[in-house]
């Protein structure tokens, strides 16, 4: 056996034992494509008992799109079968999301430039946001940085999207373009360490309302119906009231009731179709992403 072959089961092994996954990164990238090629071998002739963690050191880096046309069916057969029985996950939320009404959803891949999408149940959509960047490279050696979405399966009428392309939302003209193909574009943001929320509400190609903590001003637009007047804040100052604020600074708070709130999710929410993984360029697909999906 060569030497490249032994180190590429010693990896393996530890693959199987959920052992040092980092490192096991870290030693297969550095065998570059001699390593891709040494896992392309072993799904194509073994040992049988490495067989799938092969599959699985590919994805781990990224060498996806070296996979041959069986393998590639094989898994899109798998995921076929898991989708009629998919349910949510506690999976941990992104920090940044937007909602869109289900029944416009199709909106959302031409307003935020998204391609190649494919079928995917709820563990393959919140495990690739988490490896939602890569670089590929065209013949001339030109590096070029795509990002991947995740489209949930509609949620109590709403379909929500995390995943790098979202984070473009922050810009009101980018959410104001959704709510354009969409009809209405809900954005929200959290990040507990800074107790920094903002959240953000489009219809029909205009931003209506917005808030986010530390910025200023914090509020824009006027208040809207659902919200709860300042003034009915116990722990308000009086002297200190915006004219144009309210008690909605919760980014989940918000979310839950107007739309709904990841965090939340569990099997009692409705739940309808199934998510779609998507890139933000043609031709590129889910090969060049880091990481194993889950599925």
């Amino acid at each position: 056996m060569s030497t490249r072959n032994q180190t590429l089961e010693a990896l393996l092994s530890q693959i199987a034992r959920q052992e040092s996954l980092w490192q096991v990164e870290k030693d297969l990238r550095a065998l570059g494509s001699e390593g891709v090629g040494g896992l392309l071998e072993i799904r194509r002739n073994g040992p049988g008992a490495l067989r799938r963690h092969a599959l699985h050191a590919l994805a781990l880096i990224g060498a996806g799109d070296a996979l041959d046309d069986r393998d590639r069916r094989g898994l899109e057969r798998l995921v076929r079968i898991k989708l009629p029985d998919d349910r949510p996950l506690d999976h941990h939320c992104p920090f940044q999301w937007i909602a869109v009404p289900a029944a416009a959803y199709e909106g959302v891949f031409e307003a935020l430039g998204l391609y190649d999408r494919i079928p995917a149940t709820m563990a393959m959509g919140m495990s690739a946001v988490l490896h939602d960047t890569a670089v590929v490279y065209g013949p001339d050696g030109e590096g070029t940085t795509v990002h991947r979405a995740f489209v949930t399966p509609e949620f109590a009428g709403w379909r929500m999207v995390f995943g790098g392309p979202v984070y473009r939302c922050a810009e009101e003209e980018v959410l104001a373009r959704v709510s354009a193909h969409c009809g209405q574009a809900h954005y929200y943001v959290r990040d507990a360490y800074d107790d920094d929320h903002g959240w953000a509400i489009a219809e029909r190609g205009r931003v209506v309302r917005s808030y986010r903590t530390y910025r200023e001003p914090a509020w824009t637009g006027e208040p809207m119906a659902w919200e709860a007047p300042q003034e009915e804040d116990e722990y308000g100052d009086p002297d200190r009231y915006d004219p144009n604020a309210s008690c909605e600074t919760s980014a989940n708070g918000v979310a839950e009731t107007l739309t709904v709130d990841p965090e939340q999710i569990d099997e009692d929410t409705p739940m309808t179709g199934h998510g779609w993984l998507a890139v933000t360029a043609p031709g590129v697909g889910n090969g060049p992403f880091p990481g194993a999906l889950e599925i």
